[in-house]
């Protein structure tokens, strides 16, 4: 059996690798609360969210995000608490003050009217003179402690919205990273920013007021309504009569709304995935300019956006109104009633309000259909928040495209890298299959060549090893176990990519390379450059490993782009090995170059690559031809050559004059793939001879 030769014995065999420590980045800890994300929002990964979700489902699965800031949002809670018996306190305290001194004004006991200025503040001889002191007082620490809880509500209400966001952010984030590749492929880049963003906003907004702001009214209103029962209960019964009426009307409001909600939303999407794509092919816009196209194609998105936008504006702009003409109309009421009771007690000898009283009576009112107009603000947050809340559901509650047992097992730590594949059939979604009946078995330690025509099914074929996707039927096998009872951490930690599109993040070189592995010492990641003939020219980089790379690594050529994405999948030292087309940016010479530096690397680990150079096919172990995802030939280069069919026909359109002269009049070998007899028939031939199976290199 052989034995995988390690990065690190292979950096023995490098010029010069220094062990430096590498360059690591750690995110710092925010929160060292005991829930996690996953618990919070993510308690049905597994299931598939339902279809209509109820919007009384969605309210409560939204609190969820609670759960974790729960000592935040009781301490804000106090602090609202206190701070309206404060205001309701300072109120009524201020009414005694009024009544007080107009009871001075009108009776002077105590001959109070008589004092200096000065004999009012430091006199301790007159009663009326020492009250009164002593509701100022009270007054001016009741003042100043409105002040201070105003101040340590902000503060504690900032600190628990925003680590709710955190979390809702996170949890977010959390799922992005999980779900399979299915999920991105059905949902675009700029929908998801905007569900991560806007979305995530509208809700974090309605689940702060749904629960400070409901506070507040519930306490206002109840407080109030106490302190106006005291003095008359009609016209505390007159304070709660828009209540009804506004619940109405609220209601039938709701129902208008939401669909617009969920329209301005969908637009928004549309806009933030034009701005996306365009910045991310900016190069392909400017290089055919079509500046002026893409100007029209954004200028079309924003202004449907702007139209239902104004849609949405005009329906708030008749609510609100309502909401105010309502509140207008039962302030006005309240006080008509309560200059009438005045007057008719008055004119019977009986009890009545003194100014004071009044003026408690309109600071009362005046909170009271305040906080309840405040309804129709929680009202639009929740518009927005139902409908940004079942597109986040989408998002944290997708079931997994790509599900993992509970009792995953990982890897055998002695496998060879066998991958077997048993009548494996796969498709993107419900359409038509790519990939129909691949049946083949790679001995561990093989290196085995990928080529047919442009869609043939290459790409999606290793995408399947990793377990990118599952097959719609059939067995894929790594070392004997199926794909399916392995743990994907583990099973993603042994296959190591290159794809045909390299991406590179905005950080150093060295960050780059040790991506798979981060921590690990310098002299790795110069030893894993050196193997991908990347090390030369990351030297006359500024600062060399440390030079910052732009974002997608665009201060880098495609060639060079692509060294640096082979040294990062060899950094990790795989047990199998896929190069999808890596070599494609680079010149011949370097691929030569690299092709003979990765031979100890590539010895005893299992490795594809897809290639449409025969210089890089010649020396594989096996061959596989594939043609609308069926494999028509399989064997050595040698054997190839001697058969009929794409793998000759390409062999010939690129071999030089030393090994074969292509005819002139030599037929396309896309012509041969356009005809699915010929494709059939092939397959057939290849199914008799079955070559799949190699022996062992000693």
């Amino acid at each position: 059996m052989q034995k995988r030769i390690s990065l690190y014995d292979t950096r023995r065999l490098t010029q010069g690798a220094n062990m430096l420590p590498c360059y690591s980045g750690r995110i710092p800890n925010v929160s060292q609360a005991t829930v996690t994300p996953a618990e919070v929002a993510n308690q049905e990964t597994h299931s598939n969210p339902p279809v209509d979700l109820s919007n009384r489902r969605l309210f409560f699965w939204m609190f969820r995000f609670v759960r974790p800031v729960w000592t935040m949002a009781l301490l804000s809670c106090v602090y609202l608490t206190v701070s309206i018996a404060v205001e309701v306190f300072t109120l009524q305290l201020t009414g005694e003050t009024i009544n007080h001194i107009k009871s001075i004004s009108l009776h002077d006991p105590a001959g109070a009217s008589g004092l200096t200025l000065r004999q009012w503040f430091f006199s301790y001889d007159n009663p009326d003179a020492a009250q009164l002191r002593w509701l100022l007082t009270l007054l001016l620490l009741a003042v100043s402690g409105m002040a201070v809880l105003r101040y340590l509500r902000e503060v504690q209400n900032t600190r628990f919205s925003m680590s709710m966001v955190y979390y809702i952010r996170e949890a977010v984030y959390d799922k992005i990273q999980r779900v399979g590749f299915g999920f991105h492929d059905a949902i675009s880049s700029g929908q998801l920013i905007n569900r991560s963003l806007s979305d995530l906003n509208n809700v974090r907004t309605f689940v702060q007021s749904a629960l400070l702001l409901t506070l507040e009214i519930v306490l206002v209103v109840g407080g109030y309504i106490l302190l106006i029962l005291k003095m008359s209960p009609w016209v505390a019964l007159l304070a709660l009569a828009p209540l009804p009426i506004w619940v109405l009307y609220i209601l039938r409001f709701s129902k208008k709304v939401q669909p617009v909600a969920k329209a301005v939303l969908e637009a928004e999407d549309k806009s933030i995935q034009v701005l996306t794509e365009n910045i991310a092919g900016v190069h392909v816009v400017k290089a055919f300019a079509t500046q002026a196209q893409e100007i029209r194609k954004f200028r079309a998105a924003t202004d449907s956006f702007q139209r239902r936008l104004m849609n949405r504006v005009r329906l708030f702009a008749n609510f609100q109104p309502v909401i105010r003409s309502i509140a207008s109309a039962s302030h006005l009421s309240l006080f008509f009633v309560a200059g009438t009771l005045i007057i008719i007690n008055k004119s019977k000898g009986l009890a009545t309000m003194n100014v004071g009283d009044l003026t408690i009576l309109g600071g009362a009112m005046g909170a009271i259909l305040a906080r309840l107009q405040q309804v129709a603000t929680i009202n639009e947050q929740y518009q927005n928040a139902i409908v940004s809340a079942r597109r986040l559901y989408e998002v944290i509650n997708a079931r997994p495209t790509v599900p993992e047992k509970p009792d995953a097992i990982p890897l055998p730590v002695n496998g060879t890298g066998e991958v077997e594949f048993e009548h494996v059939y796969f498709g993107y979604g419900r359409g038509k299959d790519v990939l129909h009946d691949l049946t083949f078995k790679i001995p561990g330690g093989s290196v085995v060549a990928i080529v047919g025509p442009t869609g043939a099914g290459k790409s999606s074929m290793v995408n399947l090893i990793a377990r990118f996707y599952d097959p719609r039927s059939g067995v894929i096998r790594i070392d004997g176990i199926d794909l399916r009872d392995l743990k994907l951490a583990d099973l993603r930690s042994k296959v190591s990519f290159v794809f045909q599109e390299t991406y590179l993040f905005s950080d150093t070189v060295a960050a780059n390379i040790a991506y798979g592995r981060p921590g690990i010492s310098r002299g790795e990641v110069e030893a894993a450059a050196r193997l991908a003939q990347a090390h030369d020219f990351i030297q006359t980089m500024p600062q060399g490993y440390d030079t910052l790379l732009g974002e997608r690594g665009t201060n880098l050529s495609g060639g060079q782009r692509q060294r640096l994405a082979i040294a990062r999948a060899i950094v990790t030292n795989p047990r199998i090995l896929i190069l999808d087309d890596a070599t494609a940016a680079i010149d011949p010479e370097t691929e030569d170059l690299i092709r003979r530096g990765m031979r100890l690397t590539l010895f005893g680990r299992t490795t594809f690559i897809i290639a449409h150079r025969i210089s890089t096919v010649k020396t594989a172990d096996l061959v596989l031809v594939m043609e609308q995802g069926r494999i028509t030939q399989m064997g050595t280069h040698e054997q190839l050559m001697t058969r009929s069919g794409h793998y000759r026909d390409i062999a010939l359109a690129q071999l030089s004059d030393e090994e074969k002269v292509v005819p002139e009049q030599a037929p396309s070998h896309m012509d041969r793939v356009k005809d699915p007899q010929v494709v059939q028939a092939a397959v057939r031939t290849a199914g008799r001879e079955n070559p799949a199976e190699l022996e062992e290199t000693p």
